[in-house]
């Protein structure tokens, strides 16, 4: 099999783990809640920006509701970023173990792109990039994880109170 395909079946495999990663570590739930808190964030600088010290003082008073979600989120976060590091890292290793530094396909002449080719040379870590960046949104979207969703007009109210 060329290498490319091989290449190219590793990252969408990896893709695949990782975004299973980030779907069973942080919830739909959890997603609101950071789109919530930023709404929040966005509300209170506002209100600062425009110097209405009444709407302040009532944001203020979830501040500590939301610096805990924050805080919730961020170590779910950084749990996710390990796991899939160390995905990453496994894959990478593999790929050099198998393939080496070497090169897996020829650029058009002209075409020198930085951190992905050798000259007009497609290095195997340059192509495991493009393939990542190429299967990972549409796997992410597969799977329901693409973007923040819609608030609800629930959640604004419920900053608005």
């Amino acid at each position: 099999m060329d290498p490319l395909i091989q290449i190219l079946i590793l990252a969408v495999l990896v893709s695949l783990v990782t975004n299973l990663i980030r779907r069973k570590l942080i919830s739909r739930e959890d997603t609101l809640k950071m789109a919530e808190s930023q709404l929040y964030k966005k509300s209170l600088l506002e209100a600062r920006r425009r110097g209405d010290e009444k709407l302040i003082q009532k944001l203020m008073k979830k501040q500590e509701y939301y610096q805990k979600i924050d805080a919730q989120i961020a170590k779910k976060n950084i749990i996710t970023l390990f796991a899939t590091l160390a995905v990453f890292y496994l894959a990478y290793i593999l790929l050099e173990q198998v393939y080496g530094n070497g090169s897996v396909a020829n650029l058009p002449a002209d075409l020198i792109i930085p951190f992905i080719s050798e000259g007009n040379q497609l290095t195997v870590a340059g192509w495991f990039i493009i393939s990542l960046i190429a299967a990972g949104l549409p796997i992410s979207k597969i799977l329901g994880l693409g973007g923040v969703p819609e608030l609800t007009k629930e959640a604004e109210k419920k900053i608005k109170e």
